[in-house]
C-alpha cells in the first residue's frame, strides 16, 4: 500500500458539516427506550444476513448472537451466509439469500461500492434492505452503525492529549469502506488546527487493505523506517490495527511510549490499555448494534416503513445523500474507565489483567 502524505485536506468542510447533524441516538437509551418486540405480520418472516467475513472473532462472538435474539423474539427467523472478504462472493450470497426467501436483508458490506447493484436489486423486489455497521450509498437503505466521525473525535482527543505536538502517523482502515473516511474525518475535527499550525507533522498516512493487522504492523514499520523512529504517536483506526501497530513499535523499542488509538472494544486491545501499550479503546457495545439491527429488520417484515423505524433520522453521506439512518453512540475507554467494560460483561478480569503487575491498574488488583 501505498503510504500518503496529507496536508490540507479537500474534505475538511464536508466533516465539519457533520456536526450540524440530528442528534445522535445513544446505546443506553435504545436499550431503554425502544418498545418491546414487535411481532412480524408475516407467518414466516424471514431475515437474511450477508456477514463480510464472519472468520473475524467480533460478529461471531458478540453482533450475532445478539442480532438472532431479537429476530427470534420478533418471531422472525434468521438465515445467514459469509462473503470471506470477497466483493463478488457476497453479491452472488445476497441472491442466494433472497433465493432462501428473505423478507429483509442485513448486508454487512465488504465493499460499499460494489454491493450497490445488488442493494438496488434487492429493493427493486420489495425487500428492505439494512446497511449493517458500514455504509451502503443508498437512500433506500436503512443505514445502522455508531457515529463513525464521533469514534474518530473520541480516539484523536486521547492521543492528542496525551501529545499535542510532533510527528503523527495515521492507519486508516480499508479504502472502499467509508468508515475509514468517517473516522478520519473525526481526526480532523480534532488534530486540524495544529495540523495547519505545524504543531503536528503528518509523517505517513495510508489506508490498510481490509482493515488487515499484519499490513497494519508492515506499515508502520515502514513509516518507522522513512523517520528513522522518530515517531511520536499514532492514530490506528480500530483495536486488530492498533495490535499491528503496536508490535512493530515494541520491533524498535517503542511500544508504551508512544500513544496509540483504537476502537471496538476487543479484548487483546483492551489487555494493552491495562499494560500501558495502547492510549484509548472507543467501545462501541456490538451487542447494542444487534440487537437495535433485528428489531429493525422486525419492524420492516411487519411492513414499516424505513423512515418509520424506532430511533432512525435523516443522515446526509458523503455522497450527498440522505439516508435514513441509525447512530449509536460509542464510549472511549481508557486506563481508569476499564471498570466500564469488565462491569458490562463483555471481558473477564483474568483477560483484561493478563500480564499487568499487580497494584499498576485498579481493575487488577
Amino acid at each position: 500500500m501505498t503510504s500518503r502524505r496529507v496536508a490540507a485536506p479537500g474534505w475538511l468542510l464536508t466533516w465539519k458539516a457533520s456536526r450540524f447533524l440530528p442528534a445522535v441516538v445513544g446505546a443506553s437509551m435504545l436499550l431503554g427506550s425502544l418498545p418491546g418486540p414487535l411481532h412480524a405480520q408475516q407467518s414466516s418472516c424471514t431475515v437474511g444476513v450477508s456477514w463480510n467475513n464472519f472468520q473475524e472473532e467480533r460478529w461471531a462472538r458478540w453482533d450475532e448472537p445478539a442480532i438472532k435474539a431479537a429476530l427470534a423474539a420478533g418471531g422472525a427467523n434468521y438465515v445467514s451466509n459469509d462473503a470471506k472478504s470477497s466483493a463478488e462472493t457476497q453479491a452472488s450470497n445476497v441472491e442466494n439469500l433472497i433465493s432462501q426467501g428473505a423478507n429483509v436483508l442485513i448486508i454487512l458490506a465488504q465493499d460499499g461500492t460494489a454491493i450497490k447493484p445488488s442493494v438496488a436489486s434487492a429493493i427493486s423486489q420489495g425487500i428492505p434492505v439494512i446497511a449493517y455497521d458500514r455504509l451502503i450509498e443508498d437512500p433506500n437503505a436503512l443505514y445502522i452503525t455508531f457515529d463513525n466521525v464521533e469514534v474518530g473525535r473520541m480516539e484523536a482527543r486521547a492521543v492528542f492529549g496525551a501529545q499535542p505536538k510532533g510527528n503523527y502517523v495515521i492507519i486508516k482502515g480499508n479504502k472502499s469502506d467509508a468508515n475509514a473516511d468517517f473516522l478520519r474525518g473525526g481526526y480532523n475535527d480534532v488534530i486540524g488546527s495544529a495540523v495547519a499550525s505545524g504543531d503536528i507533522k503528518i509523517v505517513g498516512e495510508t489506508y490498510t487493505d481490509n482493515w488487515d493487522p499484519s499490513k497494519a504492523q508492515t506499515e508502520m514499520e515502514q513509516f518507522l523506517t522513512q523517520n528513522q523512529n522518530k515517531v511520536d504517536a499514532v492514530l490506528a483506526e480500530n483495536d486488530g490495527m492498533a495490535g499491528g501497530v503496536v508490535s512493530a513499535l515494541a520491533g524498535q523499542g517503542l511500544a508504551g511510549r508512544v500513544p496509540v488509538s483504537g476502537q471496538d472494544g476487543d479484548a487483546p486491545a483492551l489487555n494493552r490499555l491495562a499494560l500501558g501499550l495502547q492510549t484509548v479503546d472507543v467501545w462501541k457495545d456490538a451487542r447494542v448494534l444487534g440487537k437495535t439491527a433485528g428489531d429493525s429488520a422486525v419492524q420492516l417484515c411487519g411492513g414499516t416503513t424505513i423512515d418509520q423505524v424506532t430511533g432512525a433520522k435523516p443522515f446526509v453521506t458523503p455522497g450527498n445523500n440522505t439516508l435514513n439512518s441509525i447512530l449509536l453512540t460509542p464510549q472511549p475507554i481508557n486506563v481508569s474507565d476499564l471498570n466500564v467494560v469488565l462491569d458490562a460483561g463483555w471481558i473477564t478480569q483474568t483477560t483484561l489483567c493478563q500480564g499487568v503487575p499487580p497494584g499498576t491498574v485498579g481493575v487488577c488488583s
